[in-house]
């Protein structure tokens, strides 16, 4: 029996959720949202021991794979990936492939079931790319995601749903009360225009766990179909648990929210985590444990503050401008998410409204983050003094290491991947790459785009290279 399918008993977590099942109203949080305070985070020798021993976990995942495989998962990671080919008969080739490789391996499926119900359905053109595209054109692992795919669908919602296509209607009034809270919603794009897919886990309440997964799979589902860009770009999936946002349900589930996520064509192009407590941080020792290498290679944890979490988000284009947290207070902002399941509620909907609305936060996203006061670890560009910062000096030992490797380097697409070596460890020693402007009249430091960064970077190795030569001429 799938975990999926278990029967779970109604929990009431440590802060005393129950849910309130006559409560139906859009808007309504009675029953669902619960204040509580957050301890302090002390972080003790074997605190830092073992959060040492999490970095090192990531660390190997990384040395575990090829150079090519690294450097691919860095630019994954920071959305400068290149975008799914689909030219000529490339998508052709990829669906034959497909087809053989589920000949051999779905016997006694549910897949097969699915198949044996409604051949149509199950071999649609449509259906089929969006698995390649979420597995990036991996022709096997598109195959076991599909047998997954339909023997989660079968443990959430019958034998009778497999071959239809889930939507609002599908979901129970449970459902629909834990899909209210908020708890897993859409918190606008990353800086490459990827989703973020939002999880508040202070906010999670619920009936039983099965109410979760439902309400997710509806979520996930409803969004690939609907944007086409998001089978393409992927997403990011954010979970965020900083300072007063802890887990409301003490992490009930959590291996079977990554089972269920793993059984989505959705690719994930990164993973984010933030929290306060050093307890939820150590507990993600055995949730990175249990991801693929590959997906390992792309997460990232955050610990700290509700500033120093937004802060570290940023350097990954992840603005907490776009996050449904109200400015000082921290409260979650749940306007646009409930006019998101308002308009699926009340009326059946063309395909141009179905296409998710993310807000007009999005403007903004495309603006430069406004930064009030940099830190030590920063790479400031203003010239003077300000070339003396500890993130200038970094920067400077950085290419002075990877100098003869970049100059060595026989292709631009060699050098490129060094230069985003160098931006990434800036980033991993907390720091970011800022540029003092003038904006609305005042003079405040904006983050760095991405493109102008790469080019400092790269005239960076160019200065370093002349700064060598004149040295030597000197010396002779």
């Amino acid at each position: 029996m799938s975990v999926l399918n278990q029967p779970f008993p109604k929990q009431s977590g440590c802060f005393g959720f129950n849910l309130n099942q006559e409560s139906s109203s859009l808007g309504s949080h009675d029953g669902f949202v619960k204040q509580h305070q957050v301890d302090q985070a002390v972080m003790t020798r074997d605190d830092k021991q073992k959060k040492q021993e999490i970095d090192a976990l990531l660390s190997e995942a990384m040395n575990n794979l090829t150079f090519q495989e690294r450097e691919k998962q860095q630019e994954v990671l920071h959305g400068v990936d290149d975008e799914i080919k689909e030219e000529g008969n490339i998508v052709d080739i990829a669906l034959s492939e497909l087809d053989n490789h589920l000949i051999r391996i779905k016997r006694g499926s549910v897949y097969e079931i699915a198949e044996r119900m409604d051949p149509a359905y199950v071999h649609a053109r449509a259906f089929r790319v969006m698995f390649l595209r979420g597995n990036r054109y991996d022709t096997k692992a598109a195959a076991n995601q599909m047998l997954k795919f339909f023997e989660t669908k079968q443990d959430l919602f019958g034998t009778e749903k497999l071959t239809k296509d889930i939507t609002i209607d599908d979901l129970d009034e449970d459902d629909i009360a834990c899909l209210k809270t908020g708890w897993l919603q859409l918190a606008g794009k990353d800086r490459s225009g990827r989703v973020v897919h939002l999880q508040l886990l202070h906010l999670r309440a619920y009936k039983t766990l099965k109410n979760e997964y439902r309400m997710k799979y509806y979520m996930l589902m409803d969004l690939l179909q609907t944007d086409e860009d998001v089978q393409l770009k992927g997403v990011c999936g954010l979970t965020y648990a900083a300072e007063d946002c802890t887990d409301a349900m003490n992490g009930a589930g959590y291996f079977e929210h990554i089972e269920l996520t793993n059984a989505i064509p959705v690719h994930i192009a990164s993973v984010h985590y933030c929290c306060s407590k050093m307890s939820e941080y150590l507990f993600l020792n055995l949730a990175i444990k249990a991801m693929p290498p590959k997906l390992r290679a792309r997460f990232r944890s955050h610990f700290g503050s509700h500033v120093e979490c937004q802060y570290r988000l940023s350097t990954y284009g992840i603005l907490g401008e776009n996050l449904p947290l109200m400015p000082d207070s921290n409260k979650v902002d749940m306007k646009y998410h409930l006019q998101w399941c308002q308009a699926r509620l009340t009326k059946p909907m063309r395909s141009d409204e179905l296409k998710p609305k993310y807000g007009p936060h999005l403007a903004a996203a495309k603006k430069p983050l406004k930064v009030i006061q940099p830190t030590a670890n920063d790479v400031l560009y203003m010239g003077g003094d300000r070339s003396n910062n500890t993130g200038n000096v970094h920067l400077r030992n950085l290419v002075a290491e990877w100098s003869e490797t970049y100059d060595d380097s026989e292709t631009n697409e060699a050098k490129r991947r060094i230069v985003y070596e160098v931006i990434e460890e800036v980033h991993r020693s907390g720091g970011r790459f800022l540029n003092q402007e003038v904006v609305d009249g005042a003079s405040v430091w904006v983050r760095v785009p991405r493109d102008a960064l790469r080019l400092k970077i790269t005239q960076a190795f160019r200065n370093h290279r002349r700064k060598v030569r004149g040295t030597r001429k000197k010396k002779n």
